[in-house]
């Protein structure tokens, strides 16, 4: 492992599995035929009396605002003020930053974000290049470009992968997929140039590298990628990651009616139709199978609810 795999290694932020306390996997690294499209199955525990843990999931949802939506430079600073001072007093300010990043509008998207930025870093290991809730200026105000944006070095090629993250969370598994499919197309599939989709949000990534990597060293050699003068920018690989949510009839309405295990069984049975989705909107995009996405697919009782929840609990 060289010191740059270390480098991006280091700017994972680790969890103590708080995450899959709360979620249960029905199936991951399902390939789709014919495609570079990955697709992997959770769905939201039930406690030991068969009641979702919707509320805990999104309460560790909110707590993960401040990794989420605050540089790291930033919080290297609060947490070098914790140690010097004993005290936590940058931590709360920080805190009160990230809450007010956050939009109060009824139809956000915030929540399905965070959870894609969550998985993706939790189980796909792959660190996030720029905190997007920072370019906004309002908490009204929706930054436009992708949902998020993560990447990784490959040593043997000398390449840099960046993900473009979307996230939708509908009514429908169907509608869901198809939106983040459309989202998704101009980020994988533009040429770069100057005038492209993803030249905005890779301005960006240059711009505000200092703020969100915080080592001089990896800033000065990931930069050579996003300069469209320099060779390196010939090394920039394009893959996606998805955050799919959509709306269920299976979870149990009322305590002591069902079981985690018996939700797998039935989600179980839920997947040939939920990966017949997925395949009939690849083939409505066919211009993304060459590419690598990786999808997420989560049931919800209700998306809205999920989402009024999250709204409620942030405020």
């Amino acid at each position: 492992m060289n010191w740059i795999t270390q480098a991006i290694k280091d700017l994972i932020i680790k969890n103590d599995n708080e995450l899959h306390s709360r979620i249960e996997l029905i199936e991951k690294d399902f390939k789709f035929e014919l495609t570079e499209t990955l697709a992997h199955f959770y769905f939201i525990k039930l406690d030991g009396n068969g009641n979702p843990r919707k509320s805990d999931l999104l309460k560790y949802v909110a707590m993960k605002i401040v990794d989420y939506s605050i540089p790291r430079k930033e919080l290297q600073e609060a947490k070098e003020y914790l140690n010097k001072n004993n005290s936590s007093f940058k931590i709360i300010e920080l805190e009160k930053k990230a809450n007010k990043l956050f939009t109060s509008l009824e139809k956000t998207g915030e929540l399905g974000e965070m959870l894609l930025y969550i998985l993706t870093e939790d189980i796909l290991k792959l660190p996030q290049i720029i905190s997007k809730m920072t370019l906004k200026t309002s908490g009204n105000l929706h930054y436009q470009g992708a949902d998020g944006i993560h990447f990784n070095y490959n040593e043997s090629d000398d390449t840099l992968d960046l993900y473009w993250g979307e996230s939708k969370m509908e009514k429908t598994i169907t509608s869901a997929l198809s939106n983040c499919f459309n989202s998704i197309t101009p980020f994988l599939t533009d040429p770069i140039s100057y005038d492209s989709t993803q030249n905005r949000d890779l301005q960006l990534i240059t711009s505000n590298i200092d703020e969100n990597i915080n080592d001089k060293k990896l800033e000065d050699f990931l930069v050579n990628y996003f300069d469209l003068n320099s060779d390196f920018s010939n090394k920039l690989n394009f893959k996606g990651i998805c955050f799919i949510g959509f709306d269920v009839r299976n979870y149990p309405k009322k305590p002591r009616k069902k079981t985690t295990n018996t939700l797998l069984e039935e989600f179980k049975n839920e997947l040939r139709r939920w990966k017949k989705s997925v395949k009939t909107q690849l083939d409505n995009h066919p211009e993304l199978k060459s590419f690598e996405i990786n999808i997420f697919l989560m049931p919800f009782e209700s998306v809205e609810e999920m989402r009024e929840e999250f709204l409620e609990l942030i405020k």
